[in-house]
């Protein structure tokens, strides 16, 4: 069962109290499907909307990385010994055997210690809320935020530090009105949107994807359902 380990504010805010479910979304896949790897998965990006009581829309914005956790180690207390008898023919296959001889029986006892130390990947996930459609620029600041704590030595401060920054003290424009640049590594982040009072809601998000997954019929379908509001 997936948990909120910490969050920025530590206090919800007024009126605004954190979605219980919160960690349903941060895992679409369904939380049964939450299991450790042992083999490595590359980090990944999802969006999702909450819609509150009254009609609000909250955006979100999720980075999943998987990060390496041992379950045990070389702790005797942790270990039991495996005590087989192997022929004489099987102890020339076998390495580390200990010899004894019981009652003149021409077998050996080998002590196998069984190594449970193993590396797995369990996810976790770096989620972003807000109540301004950014989507594209939280994905960019993320895909960002990773690779500078991960690919390079600049960081030099926690990585809160950043969420922090993010979150209280870099502005969000109203639709319409101007812009916020946000440079991170080599990248600079662009918080923009059109007036609020467009036919259609804008949300920032590349619409070429659309196109290159789906074909033309469909493009077509989804436009129409769109547009017809089904």
């Amino acid at each position: 069962e997936p948990v909120i380990t910490s969050q920025y504010p530590p206090v919800d805010h007024p009126g605004q109290p954190l979605n219980p479910m919160l960690p349903h979304f941060c895992y679409p896949q369904g939380i049964d499907q939450i299991v450790p790897s042992h083999e490595y998965i590359m980090p990944r990006i999802h969006h999702f909307v909450l819609t509150d009581s009254a009609g609000g829309k909250l955006y979100g914005t999720c980075l999943t990385v998987y990060e390496e956790f041992s379950n045990g180690g070389d702790d005797t207390s942790n270990c039991d010994d495996d005590i087989s008898l192997l022929s004489e023919r099987e102890e020339d296959q076998e390495r580390a055997n200990i010899e004894i001889s019981i009652d003149g029986s021409p077998k050996v006892v080998r002590a196998r210690r069984r190594s449970r130390h193993h590396t797995y990947y369990a996810p976790r996930v770096l989620c972003l809320l807000s109540t301004w459609p950014y989507l594209s620029a939280f994905r960019t600041y993320l895909t960002q935020l990773y690779r500078l704590a991960t690919a390079t030595s600049l960081m030099k401060a926690p990585i809160e530090r950043y969420i922090q920054n993010i979150c209280s003290e870099v502005p969000a424009p109203p639709p319409g009105s101007f812009e916020v640049k946000l440079s991170i590594l080599d990248t600079q982040i662009r918080f923009w949107a059109p007036p609020a009072d467009q036919p259609i809601p804008y949300v920032s998000l590349n619409y070429g994807v659309l196109f290159e997954c789906l074909d033309i019929g469909n493009v077509l379908f989804v436009w129409y359902t769109l547009a017809c509001e089904r």
